[in-house]
């Protein structure tokens, strides 16, 4: 795979494996892949996608398979540091005959990719780092999450730090939070997690790419379904809620050519 092939970014998936086929069927069957997250978890396949996904990755046709919140929260519950959710449908996953290698190729995906004009993420970079803390810091997370202390690692996964200057629990949870579940920062900033609405029903915080930020190299990322469709030149958005009968987002760059295909819906945003 030459790093001069152009690149396939694809949306969060989220175990809908219909409308990802319906999409692969429109490529270039040599197509090299970035997927951005979230390739399980509330969609009718979540087993099956991710040994898809496992399957193109190990064929040699992705370039990076980045870890989304959904996917940290397979890992955490098959470490006992989470629970199912009625919502929840990695069950099968975990039930699955082949879950160790599975969760095993899971651990060992990373939180960021670059090229030199892109960096990919699930859900976006603090406007607060560097690009190089941010690098620092995904590093950090995969070193963890690939040792034989990856469970003990996920115990404190849940919880809405944000001071990465914090030690150990309180530290891991602020980096994943921003690179994995980060939609807003507050006027001075700050993030915060709980607001998911479209921004123009949030007036009175900043979506975190709206905010000044510290490199300039352009972020592709998903997990804001309700955001939709972004392309701009510093920002990439491709979580167009195929999860919610929206649809599945492929751009490919660097000329930004997009492909998308309906879907049906499985779950509400609400």
């Amino acid at each position: 795979m030459s790093v001069s092939e152009p690149i396939y970014a694809v949306g969060d998936l989220q175990g809908c494996l219909e409308s990802f086929e319906e999409l692969i069927d429109m490529l270039d069957p040599n197509a090299s892949f970035v997927f951005v997250g979230d390739i399980v978890n509330r969609g009718p396949a979540s087993l099956e996608t991710l040994r898809r996904v496992k399957a193109l990755d190990e064929a040699g046709r992705c370039r990076a398979v980045l870890l989304g919140n959904h996917d940290l929260h397979l890992l955490a519950v098959a470490a006992g540091a989470g629970k199912l959710h009625r919502s929840d449908t990695i069950g099968e996953i975990l039930e699955a005959p082949d879950c160790k290698e599975l969760l095993k190729w899971l651990r060992h995906r990373p939180l960021l990719f670059e090229t030199p004009d892109t960096v990919f993420v699930h859900a976006g970079i603090s406007p607060a780092w560097t690009l190089e803390e941010a690098r620092t810091y995904a590093a950090e997370v995969s070193d963890t999450l690939q040792s034989k202390d990856w469970k003990s690692y996920l115990q404190g996964m849940y919880g809405d730090d944000t001071d990465t200057e914090k030690k150990g629990a309180g530290r891991m949870r602020a980096i994943l939070n921003a690179f994995t579940r980060m939609r807003y920062v507050r006027t001075d900033g700050s993030l915060e997690f709980k607001a998911k609405m479209n921004p123009k029903d949030t007036p009175d915080l900043l979506p975190w790419f709206d905010y000044p930020r510290r490199f300039e190299k352009t972020v592709c990322f998903g997990h804001w379904s309700t955001l939709g469709l972004v392309m701009r030149k510093d920002t990439i958005a491709i979580d167009t809620g195929c999860l919610w009968g929206g649809q599945l987002t492929c751009v490919r760059l660097p000329d930004r050519r997009l492909w998308q295909v309906c879907c049906p819906q499985w779950a509400s945003p609400c």
